[in-house]
């Protein structure tokens, strides 16, 4: 399947302040999501990457890498969930710590993979590192978007934290707009457009296969005689 390109612009207070793209990747049981956060102006110059691999169906969370780039500094920071060691390895800028892997955690980007999936869920609960985040729909209204015009969206209310996420209504449910408290201040992110890439890994490999087969079907055929 295409990966599905979200751009979104961010915005304080109506004034511009960046952009935030998510990509979503769905190949057999498993989701890869990645994002890209730069902020501009007045909430200083910061590019922030994350980079997520989850259970499609079930959304745990498998594997999780962050990385915080500011003037003249990069920070990275990984997970690890292992549900057959039972642990989780976390990697700060290399000191790495072990957790017990007790319950099915989710990233912040499974997170938001899984708000588009809540259905007709109206409460949920979900484990998080650190602690878990209620997710609550509080009512649904109208959005005018620019990527589809009006459209009707679920609203949603993520505690503790005060963020806020608009969900269009119509499959296949993208996040139309979120909002987030940082620094105290309220940060939209408001979708502009959606795009479709191919999946060049997935192309790439089953050429390589096929490369493979019609190199053995080759080998495997009886020479003519001369």
């Amino acid at each position: 399947m295409p990966t599905e390109i979200c751009s979104y612009r961010l915005s304080l207070r109506g004034k511009p302040i960046g952009s935030y793209v998510m990509s979503t990747s769905l190949r057999g049981r498993l989701v890869f999501l990645e994002s890209k956060l730069v902020l501009q102006g007045s909430m200083g110059n910061v590019s922030v990457t994350q980079r997520s691999k989850s259970h499609r169906f079930d959304f745990y969370s498998l594997s999780f890498h962050e990385e915080t780039q500011t003037r003249g500094e990069t920070r990275q920071f990984a997970m690890q969930f292992d549900s057959e060691t039972g642990l989780v390895r976390a990697n700060k800028s290399g000191d790495v710590a072990d957790m017990p892997y007790t319950r099915p955690f989710l990233d912040p980007l499974a997170l938001l993979y899984r708000v588009r999936h809540l259905g007709e869920v109206q409460q949920l609960r979900v484990p998080m590192i650190g602690k878990d985040v209620v997710l609550e729909r509080t009512q649904t209204t109208e959005l005018n978007t620019s990527a589809f015009g009006k459209r009707e969206a679920h609203e949603y209310h993520l505690y503790p934290g005060g963020s806020y996420v608009y969900v269009d209504a119509a499959a296949p449910h993208h996040l139309l707009m979120l909002s987030q408290k940082v620094d105290g201040q309220l940060i939209d992110a408001t979708l502009v457009r959606v795009d479709e890439e191919a999946d060049v890994l997935r192309d790439d490999r089953r050429n390589r296969q096929q490369g493979r087969r019609r190199k053995q079907r080759q080998q495997g055929r009886p020479q003519r005689r001369q």
